[in-house]
């Protein structure tokens, strides 16, 4: 799903210049995330094989994307639902320094329960993004490029970014995936619509 992320960049920019921590596109995508799994929570789960059945996980266990010299790996940020968009910020800022400088624990790097995958930061506007066992869900964000698009009835060039999600279908059908992609894409288009979940 394409999104117009011109509102969420200026929220991102207002922020920032208010002074204090600066916060990341990836956290702000984070917090947003974690809404959406909060409204979602079928997707904040695994498949208990053995058992037979979806086990809904209490706490989000945010894993991103991490790019280092020894190739991509998945940092876990705990209790990501838990922490502001600045907290989140220097959280992913702490383990992709870690990440890069090969510091990370088994610890930093097991125990998620959802993923963020931000592929744009290598120019690539959408992907397929791949299920991280035992994860149900992984949300891939493409790159933000400016774009031909419709606002308020006119034609104008806005920043538009890709939205892709993957998920297990053995713990929700369609219908859920479709709204939790459709909270995302409201989130990124409409930050306010984020102030109604904190």
């Amino acid at each position: 799903m394409d999104a117009d992320a011109t509102e969420l960049l200026a929220a991102r920019r207002a922020m920032n210049a208010a002074g204090g921590e600066k916060v990341s596109l990836l956290a702000l995508l984070g917090r947003i995330t974690t809404a959406a799994l909060a409204r979602h929570p079928e997707l904040n789960a695994t498949v208990d094989a053995e058992a037979r059945e979806i086990v809904r996980l209490p706490a989000v266990h945010l894993g991103f994307a991490a790019q280092t010299d020894r190739g991509l790996i998945v940092p876990v940020v705990r209790d990501a639902h838990t922490l502001s968009a600045a907290q989140l910020s220097a959280e992913l800022a702490r383990l992709t320094e870690a990440a890069r400088a090969g510091r990370l624990s088994p610890s930093d790097l097991t125990g998620g329960t959802f993923t963020l995958n931000n592929y744009g930061v290598f120019g690539v506007d959408g992907s397929t993004p791949i299920l991280n066992h035992p994860e149900a869900g992984m949300l891939g964000v493409g790159r933000i490029v400016e774009k031909p698009w419709v606002h308020g009835g006119e034609l104008a060039v806005r920043h538009v970014v890709q939205l892709s999600f993957s998920f297990d279908h053995r713990v929700c059908d369609g219908g859920t995936a479709g709204s939790f992609l459709r909270f995302v894409a409201d989130c990124v288009e409409q930050p306010a619509v984020l102030l109604r979940e904190l």
